[in-house]
């Protein structure tokens, strides 16, 4: 349908109030030829219109004046919808006066809450799946404080009417907010225009007229004083006007001339949101100049995280690169992480905390490169039980590894104990004199650890005895028969769950595997030798942590995506490609992926074996038949048994199978599971490209030996 405007359309009236004119009558001119002075709207403009104006009278006719002195000028009469959109400029250079008038009539606080939500849209715009961000939010990203008067502004324009409202509900988590708009879409633009976020945020300065005054006066004044007399009365400026961000600037301008990095960073930091283009610099030097104090005492975690700053601003600073190339290199290649160093584990470390108040046992478990030492290493610092509101003060901590016991035998172990316990108590004289006699007397048995306990429960002390490597005890050898082990794991047991002495002891050991599939078999007539520990395994690092641990060096996507495939979440092959990356970042840049590829793959290699010979023979035939699609080519020339007929159905009912082994090689890291309501081979993957290509090129370069036994495990597991 097509409707007639006339172009004696009134541009002067208020835009608050309506004005004498019908803008969309009724009738419509059957004529295919307009009347002169009149145009003819297709639906689409009339649409367009609508959507700029939301029929506002005053919006309306503006944009009509625009339309018809277009038209006119083209000599086309007929409006369609581009023409309105061309004429969105022109119309709001029209409607200045009005819009104009209308905004200078708000308070402060209400003309920067419109500007906030103008942006808000404009931001939402750009991503069609983000919802309109709130004015209040996108204000403190700009660096300005939320006062009491931003909030109350907000909600008077929605009163008014000058602001629409939208309650967004999120189904999944209940949480409910509310999205706002600008209700008439041309002032929403006009706004862009002429009053743009950054620029209108300086209006808060003149909120309150004191502090205005007072900022002039400070800075007519000269710098007399140390750096916190010179701050001081800009700081009262910022007491009574949060918003007022010159004097945020002197501040930070006068920490930095002063050498007081740390506040300097605090507020340029703020500084740089207000106003980035202004204060990038005096951040950038702020940073710098606190990551080289953080150096020379000694703290290099936090210097890096400063530079890491600066290379986040500013890619290609050089000074930031030649800081980082004095720097340690924060990850840890070939021996336990540091506990100032470690990442996650939350879940564990309580555990262990929890059972350690309890005087409990824990028996940690994972595959090779997983963190064992290192999280009993964090156990061990009295600094973490402090952070995790632990005292430590009672604890006597002894670490100890039995693979360190060569050859392991049960009294070897003991003397390990004590010899440790004793080195522990240098602040015990006399304790630690009565343990030595017990050393002296040739008694560093299980049956002296009960006398033992008690003299520190005499002393309000307890033994928290963190064993590693517990494999070690758990296998045979010409010094530690099976009748030995036996006896040991009774000890143990005894001592830590039986005796009255436990009160004073808690044990936590690790694996590479579930004790319960360690050690000797059980019997009808005893007890499990293992069932005195809670067992944790450590799983492979979460997203959330592996993004924790990298977040110490700036790295571009390509490469986060070849850590994420080659490295899964597995804490050792991380640390590797960490490693790897801070020292190239040494250099001045990073390498480019197929570089960074080959590097990783040369420095993982022990790794991928050593999971792959910790395998059992079922296991790593279900790894070869989780490659197979890949395998199936490469192996004709290698596998001479037909094994084309291994279909994905076939390979599910393996699978269903051997449910246990699959479970283990999840725990242990070494694939994910991927969804536990699907059955058989589409359930599983790899945990990492980089344990995939292993398994492909261990088969495929194995020689006739291996060749073989391949074959005939793939067999068995064909036809068990």
């Amino acid at each position: 349908m097509q409707k007639y405007f006339s172009d004696s359309v009134c541009v002067n009236s208020s835009p608050l109030f309506p004005v004498p004119c019908s803008l969309f009558p009724t009738t419509a001119a059957k004529s295919t030829e307009p009347a002169q002075g009149s145009l003819t709207y297709d639906s689409e403009a009339i649409d367009a219109i609508l959507a700029l104006t939301s029929g506002h009278p005053y919006f309306t006719q503006v944009l009509c004046h625009a339309l018809f002195s277009q038209a006119r000028t083209e000599q086309k009469w007929q409006v369609t919808g581009d023409d309105v959109t061309r004429i969105v400029d022109d119309a709001i250079e029209i409607g200045e006066g009005g819009l104009t008038w209308f905004r200078d009539g708000l308070p402060i606080p209400e003309r920067v809450i419109f500007s906030a939500v103008a942006e808000a849209q404009k931001k939402a715009e750009r991503n069609y799946t983000q919802v309109v961000q709130d004015p209040l939010s996108l204000l403190e990203e700009y660096g300005v404080t939320i006062t009491e008067s931003l909030t109350q502004a907000r909600e008077k324009l929605v009163e008014s009417g000058f602001l629409g409202v939208v309650d967004i509900t999120d189904q999944v988590s209940s949480y409910k907010e509310k999205s706002y708009k600008v209700k008439i879409e041309l002032v929403r633009r006009w706004l862009i225009q002429r009053y743009p976020l950054r620029r209108e945020i300086f209006e808060l300065e003149d909120l309150d007229p004191e502090a205005k005054a007072s900022y002039q006066q400070a800075i007519e004044q000269t710098d007399q004083g140390d750096v916190w007399q010179k701050v001081k009365p800009y700081e009262q400026i910022l007491k009574a006007n949060p918003n007022h961000f010159r004097a945020l600037f002197e501040i930070a301008r006068i920490y930095l001339e002063g050498d007081v990095f740390d506040k300097a960073v605090e507020y340029y930091q703020q500084a740089y949101l207000v106003d980035p283009v202004r204060n990038q610099d005096g951040l950038v030097r702020s940073h710098l100049g606190y990551g080289q104090h953080l150096m020379e005492v000694g703290e290099v975690i936090l210097a890096r995280r400063q530079f890491d700053q600066v290379l986040r601003i500013e890619p290609e600073n050089q000074q930031a690169y030649q800081f980082y190339n004095q720097l340690n290199n924060p990850f840890v290649v070939g021996a336990p992480v540091p506990p100032d160093r470690f990442v996650g584990r939350q879940s564990e470390i309580l555990a262990g905390f929890n059972q350690i108040s309890n005087r409990s046992n824990l028996a940690i478990w994972g595959g090779p490169g997983m963190g064992k030492t290192s999280f009993l290493e964090l156990l061990a610092s009295p600094d973490v039980w402090k952070e995790y509101g632990q005292d430590p003060s009672q604890a006597v901590m002894v670490l100890l590894s039995c693979e360190s016991i060569q050859p392991f035998t049960a009294s070897g172990f003991w003397q390990e104990v004590l010899t440790e316990l004793i080195y522990k108590l240098d602040s015990e004289p006399d304790l630690q004199t009565e343990i030595e006699t017990l050393l002296d007397h040739g008694k560093a048995t299980a049956r002296a650890m009960p006398q033992v306990l008690r003299k520190l429960g005499k002393h309000n002390k307890f033994l928290v005895l963190l064993v590693d490597d517990y494999d070690a005890a758990l296998r045979e050898n010409p010094h530690y028969t099976q009748a030995d082990m036996e006896a040991f794991l009774s000890e143990c047991r005894s001592i830590a769950y039986h005796s009255r002495e436990r009160r004073y002891l808690s044990m936590i050991v690790t694996s590479l595997r579930r004790l319960n599939e360690l050690g000797p078999s059980l019997t009808p007539d005893k007890s499990p030798w293992y069932n005195h520990y809670l067992f944790r395994s450590l799983k492979p690092l979460t997203e959330t942590e592996v993004e924790q641990l990298m977040a110490s060096i700036p790295i571009t996507p390509a490469l986060r995506n070849v850590i994420k495939d080659r490295a899964g979440g597995h804490p050792a092959l991380l640390q590797i490609a960490g490693s790897l990356l801070f020292r190239a970042l040494r250099t001045g840049k990073l390498p480019d992926t197929e570089t960074f590829i080959k590097e990783f793959e040369s420095q993982t290699r022990h790794i991928f074996q050593n999971i792959w010979q910790r395998c059992s023979d079922v296991e790593q035939g279900l790894l070869i038949l989780m490659a197979w699609s890949k395998l199936k080519g490469g192996l004709e020339q290698k596998i001479t048994i037909d094994l084309s007929d291994i279909d994905l159905t076939k390979i599910d009912v393996i699978f269903s199978q051997h449910q246990r082994e699959l479970t283990n090689l999840v725990e242990q890291g070494v694939i994910i599971d991927q969804d536990q309501e699907q059955l058989g081979n589409g359930r599983y993957s790899f945990a990492s490209l980089g344990m995939e290509q292993w398994v492909i090129q261990e088969i495929q370069t194995s020689d006739q030996a291996l060749v073989q036994k391949w074959q005939t495990i793939l067999l068995k597991l064909m036809n068990p």
